[in-house]
């Protein structure tokens, strides 16, 4: 079984929507999805279930630190982490790429997506920024700014299925794309 770990410390980046929006992908693709919500303030649509055949466990994290972080990252196959392309974000996501350092050192792919990300400058200015301190070979993925997720989840459905033509859905399905493969699932069309 293949574990994906969404995790930042940090509240409000859009953890819940991606662990969602990967297990919808998994779900439309008829691959088995164990699904493990962590956090206690909610806010996914899917609901921690483990069924028996899952060929692969998404697991969305609460918005702190806690000291159950190293074990979850040992435990992770894949992890993703999201942030928002501002100041603000900058410390807690340095911290973060600290803690799963270890990880990646020894192999384990890490993902960053850019949530919220806009075509105004603070968000082309973080994105240098953070090529800059980072390094060079760092999986970035940008999610938009878009009412189209806050309307896909209202609906209790996947972006993709609301609004499949949308900008959210395309940047979505790439990143979902992205990750299936890590996993070693083929893509969705």
């Amino acid at each position: 079984m293949v574990n994906i770990l969404v995790c930042n410390q940090k509240g409000g980046v859009g953890k819940s929507l991606i662990a969602d929006e990967l297990a919808f992908s998994f779900e439309r693709l008829k691959v088995p999805v164990s699904f493990i919500d962590l956090d206690a303030q909610g806010g996914t649509i899917h609901q921690t279930a483990q069924p028996e055949d899952a060929k692969v466990t998404v697991v969305d994290t609460p918005g702190a630190l806690q000291a159950e972080l190293r074990d979850w990252i040992a435990h992770a196959d894949i992890i993703i982490i999201p942030t928002r392309t501002t100041s603000r974000d900058i410390e807690p996501l340095m911290r973060m790429q600290q803690a799963v350092q270890p990880a990646q050192q020894a192999g384990k792919p890490v993902v960053y997506v850019l949530n919220g990300w806009n075509r105004w400058r603070a968000s082309s200015d973080f994105l240098e920024w953070f090529r800059g301190s980072m390094g060079g070979n760092v999986l970035i993925y940008k999610l938009p700014q878009s009412e189209q997720f806050v309307q896909a989840g209202a609906s209790g459905v996947s972006v993709v299925e609301y609004a499949r033509h949308g900008g959210a859905a395309k940047a979505t399905l790439e990143l979902c794309n992205a990750v299936r493969k890590l996993a070693g699932f083929k893509k969705e069309r």
